[in-house]
């Protein structure tokens, strides 16, 4: 049977059985009808099965569904490179299976970067609370160990510095003291540029974002964004980091890459990162391959999603769906239960008072009014698909408020 993410299988409430799924809405076997308003996991973001996607993808399936990359070349997947190396303003690219995989990729090429360039001890990482970067080994020892879910391995775990991310000059001038200390060590500084979205949807000023990444530059760190959650305008531009007018050493991507259709994702590097692989010795290559990476079925839907995005003026839809969530949804502040109210783009975290109990009794209630909203920790919060319907943005926010009240 069946083993449910993040669930504890004891007691956990009855699946929802999904017929089909159109747009923004789920299709339930019972008759009922869902407003998606997190997109999957912030994966759909041109909604499902968006005819465009399912067309490439069956014309690819007919052709090629799979082949190693190793040795072989594809068109599809060739052809996403370039695209994606282009749409990020990156160098190189190297492709996997999610963000955790991802993320673990760009672990390792920070370490050898630096093993290449023979400045061997730097192996130590810097990230931040709140934040979250996946559940693979690698990624967990990034988050913050002295509490959340990935708390009780910190024992088992790589040893790295998780520390509260700066939020005025001073704590600048404090985090730069801890740079300047551990440079010999720190290779690199992982950040979610603008959103902390697992953590609890905390925002990010991007000048504190640029003021970071000007750090790392001055102490020899490489600047790592893991852009997983909000890539592709969710935050109403490309990437997060654009809002600080940054190029990262190192990119993750993944979640909306191919349209929510197919798992993907890729690794990002500047070419001076990639540079330092070149050699006459393999021992300096990188030696990583996912089984799956660059599947030319997923290549096809993220050239199709790509193709969905440059004929979408995605920025100026998203610039106009921000303003009607904050019409909408910034009087809950009044509410003397929500602690704080924060938009951006196309999300909107409502932050409450109240615990896990309180968090599962909402979901249900919103599913009772057509809405799938999916709250954890103490945040009721929508990331809905990029292109949903005004009515459908709007039932959401109503049944928000309704419910909230």
């Amino acid at each position: 049977m069946i083993w449910l993410p993040y669930t504890q299988m004891k007691n956990h409430a009855t699946q929802l059985e999904v017929k089909k799924a159109r747009g923004s809405k789920i299709y339930l076997k019972n008759g009922k009808t869902l407003i998606d308003g997190i997109s999957s996991w912030w994966s759909v973001c041109h909604g499902y099965n968006h005819p465009v996607l399912v067309k490439s993808i069956q014309k690819q399936a007919k052709a090629l569904s799979h082949i190693m990359l190793a040795g072989f070349k594809n068109d599809q997947t060739y052809k996403l490179s370039k695209r994606l190396c282009d749409f990020c303003k990156m160098d190189k690219i190297f492709f996997s299976d999610s963000g955790s995989t991802a993320i673990e990729v760009a672990m390792k090429i920070a370490w050898q970067y630096f093993i290449n360039i023979k400045e061997p001890n730097k192996t130590k990482f810097v990230s931040f609370k709140n934040s979250y970067h996946g559940d693979t080994t690698g990624a967990m020892s990034l988050a913050d160990l002295n509490s959340g879910m990935h708390k009780k391995f910190k024992k088992l775990l790589l040893k790295n510095h998780s520390l509260h991310l700066p939020r005025n000059l001073k704590e600048l001038d404090r985090f730069e003291e801890l740079l300047k200390k551990k440079q010999d060590e720190i290779a690199a500084i992982f950040m979610e540029p603008m959103v902390q979205c697992a953590g609890g949807m905390k925002f990010i000023d991007p000048k504190i974002t640029k003021k970071i990444y000007t750090l790392a530059k001055k102490y020899n760190i490489l600047f790592i964004a893991d852009e997983c959650a909000v890539g592709f305008y969710r935050t109403g531009k490309k990437f997060g980091f654009t809002h600080s007018n940054i190029k990262p050493d190192i990119l993750c991507i993944g979640k909306a890459m191919t349209g929510g259709m197919l798992t993907m994702a890729a690794t990002l590097t500047t070419n001076k990162i990639y540079n330092s692989f070149l050699s006459d010795s393999l021992d300096n290559a990188l030696m990583h391959g996912p089984t799956f990476m660059g599947n030319p079925l997923a290549s096809a839907a993220g050239n199709a999603s790509l193709d969905i995005f440059e004929k979408s003026n995605y920025e100026e839809k998203i610039k106009d769906d921000e303003q009607f969530l904050k019409e909408q949804l910034t009087c809950l502040s009044n509410n003397p239960k929500v602690i704080d109210v924060r938009i951006i783009g196309l999300i909107a975290a409502i932050e409450i008072k109240g615990d896990f109990d309180l968090m599962v009794h909402l979901r249900q209630e919103f599913i009772k009014q057509g809405v799938f909203l999916r709250p954890f920790s103490n945040c009721v919060y929508l990331m809905p698909p990029l292109n949903i319907k005004r009515k459908d943005l709007k039932k959401i926010t109503e049944t928000i408020k309704k419910v909230l009240s």
